[in-house]
C-alpha cells in the first residue's frame, strides 16, 4: 500500500493548530517521532482513486491530538503519493488539551494549507466558542474566518478570565 505515516502526520500536524487558531493562540508542535495510531471498522485502499479511506469509528491519536469521525478519506497524488486533501466526514470532533472543534465535516486542503469545518461547526475552549455555517482556518497566516449564511448569523461567547489583570 503506498499509504505512509508521513501523510496522517501531515494532517495531525496542520489540525493540531485548528482549534487555537479561534483565538490566535499559539499550540505547539507535535514530535514528528510520536506513535501515531488509527483505529477503525475497515480500512480501504485504492490505488485507482488515488485515495485511502477509513470507516466506521474512526479514532486517530497522538500526543495529546483526538480525532474522531464516521469516516476519514486521505487523498494522495504525484510519484511521491503526497497527500493533496483529508476529509473527515460525520461528527467530526477534534480534541487538543481543553480545545474542542466540532463539524459534520472538515476538508484540510494541503496545497492551500486550509481547513474548512461545516455542517454545524464549532470551536470551543473553556466557556468561549465560536460557531457559524463555515469556519475556515489559513494556517500559514494564523487567522480564520467564520462565516454565516443568509438568515443565520456567527455566534462567539468570550468569557473573561477570572485572574485579568487591570490596565
Amino acid at each position: 500500500m503506498a499509504f505512509n505515516r508521513t501523510f496522517i502526520l501531515m494532517l495531525l500536524l496542520s489540525l493540531l493548530v485548528l482549534p487555537g487558531l479561534a483565538w490566535s493562540e499559539a499550540t505547539g508542535v507535535l514530535e514528528k517521532g510520536q506513535p501515531l495510531e488509527i483505529t477503525s471498522n475497515r480500512l480501504e485502499s485504492d490505488g485507482g482513486l488515488r485515495q485511502v479511506v477509513f470507516l466506521g469509528n474512526v479514532v486517530a491519536k497522538q500526543a495529546g491530538l483526538t480525532i474522531k469521525a464516521s469516516k476519514l478519506v486521505v487523498f494522495y497524488q504525484g510519484k511521491n503519493n503526497q497527500v493533496s486533501r483529508v476529509e473527515a466526514i460525520g461528527d467530526v470532533t477534534i480534541t487538543k488539551d481543553d480545545r474542542i472543534a466540532t463539524g459534520g465535516r472538515g476538508v484540510y486542503e494541503v496545497g492551500k494549507e486550509t481547513i474548512v469545518l461545516t455542517d454545524s461547526p464549532r470551536v470551543q475552549q473553556g466557556k468561549n466558542s465560536v460557531e457559524g455555517d463555515e469556519i475556515a482556518f489559513f494556517l500559514n497566516e494564523d487567522r480564520s474566518i467564520v462565516k454565516s449564511k443568509a438568515g443565520s448569523r456567527v455566534k462567539a461567547i468570550l468569557t473573561p478570565r477570572e485572574n485579568a489583570v487591570g490596565p
